[in-house]
């Protein structure tokens, strides 16, 4: 049986060669970046496009309606108040704030959770990150009084941050500051993985260090005890890397993670490590782990693998010791996660999946929030959703495939 050591041996000459191809592409275009830079201007086209409930059960309801099936008339609890549960009045149309819904049943997470909220952008200096650079900052908040839990969304390699917007809109219209650095990155010369960890690290105290700055954004709106780390790619996998040094994340989120340690022919070092299984036994935060199979293998003359099912989201489950799951999106591949798959030369590296896109974003949208719901606020009927009924209904429909260990 080959060893996860002897399969990535097996790629080396085949990254060689497909890194050769792709910088002949990066000559021809320009810059990777010019393919992404539309996605920056707040993105979110499919966020509404979740189909609308014509009274069939789904819950799919994008119109105000008032009638109960889900419309924003049944999100809210009203107010800018806050519960008992301290989520600044987001409680999904729950006024006892314990996560059930006012008429006993969860909304469905896939849908805005409320008003819309603002964007705001910084680019502080984030001290020990790359010799204290500044570093832009796109940072969601959600309209109405918090404070708010805090989610940290790391972009995957060559990839950029408003590729991700829809993330940012729907989960601040659920009550979560949502924070998205643009970190640098490229084929030459790019930052190590030890660096893009301490960057994530050193946001996590900006953080907690703007919460309580009175000329910040985030004052009066970021509650930094309650912190998730999330990414896409690589940003999965840094994401799941900062968490094993620091306590801090209180959940932690893999849109696809690749455990990746580097370019052609690169082998694990104290500067790229590999996260899984080596330090999965560091992380003690629940885990929620999405991806796809489409891109975990590929066969072709310079085909490369996206997601190698030697360092995949699966990788990372089957070594977990905290609470974690695990949710295959069927026939998505990895760059169906963007709010933006077809987004030029470097999406086309990964080829595409029989998904249609906007479904699995609404589908990863839906598992994330309800991920959060249940971990950083303690609303555990949005269970449903991840072990529950509900999720059966997308197993039973052929959507996803799940397992979940370690008590969650």
């Amino acid at each position: 049986m080959r060893t996860v050591a002897g399969r990535r041996k097996e790629r080396v000459l085949a990254r060689i060669l497909f890194l050769v191809l792709w910088l002949g592409i990066a000559m021809v275009a320009g810059c990777a970046g010019e393919s992404g830079s539309h996605a920056a201007d707040g993105g979110g086209d499919e966020a509404d496009a979740a189909p609308a409930d014509a009274g069939d059960g789904s819950g799919f309801d994008s119109a105000p309606d008032g009638g109960g099936e889900g419309g924003p008339d049944d999100r809210l609890d009203g107010g800018a108040e806050d519960g008992a549960d301290g989520n600044g009045g987001f409680d999904g149309a729950d006024g006892a704030g314990d996560g059930a819904g006012d008429a006993g049943e969860p909304i469905d997470p896939a849908l805005p959770g409320g008003p819309a909220g603002t964007r705001a952008d910084a680019s502080p200096t984030l001290a020990g990150c790359l010799d204290s650079s500044a570093v832009p900052l796109a940072i969601y908040l959600p309209a109405g009084g918090g404070p708010f839990p805090v989610v940290i969304l790391h972009h995957g390699f060559q990839l950029e941050a408003g590729m991700y917007a829809s993330y940012g809109e729907h989960l601040a219209s659920w009550g979560y500051v949502v924070v998205m650095p643009q970190l640098p990155g490229g084929l030459v010369n790019p930052p190590s993985h030890r660096q893009l960890k301490d960057c994530l690290v050193a946001l996590m105290s900006w953080v907690e260090q703007n919460a309580a700055d009175a000329g910040g954004p985030l004052l009066g709106k970021a509650d930094a005890a309650r912190l998730a780390l999330a990414g896409h790619s690589m940003g999965g996998k840094i994401s799941l890397y900062a968490a094993t040094e620091d306590r801090r994340p209180k959940a932690v989120i893999g849109l696809d993670p690749v455990d990746t340690v580097g370019g052609p022919g690169s082998q694990p070092s104290p500067d790229r490590p590999s996260v899984t299984p080596e330090l999965m036994d560091r992380i003690q935060a629940p885990l929620l782990l999405l991806g796809e199979t489409v891109n975990a293998t590929c066969t072709g003359f310079l085909c490369q693998a996206c997601a190698p099912e030697e360092d995949n989201f699966h990788q990372y489950y089957q070594y977990a010791v905290s609470p974690a799951q695990e949710i295959e999106i069927v026939g998505a591949n990895h760059m169906s996660f963007l709010d933006e798959p077809d987004c030029g030369w470097v999406c086309s590296m990964c080829p595409k999946g029989s998904d249609d896109p906007v479904e699995t974003r609404r589908l990863a949208r839906r598992y994330l929030t309800a991920f959060l719901n249940v971990v950083l606020r303690g609303q555990d009927a949005y269970r449903t959703f991840l072990v529950g009924a509900r999720m059966d209904d997308d197993v039973a429909a052929g959507r996803v495939r799940t397992q979940s260990k370690n008590g969650f």
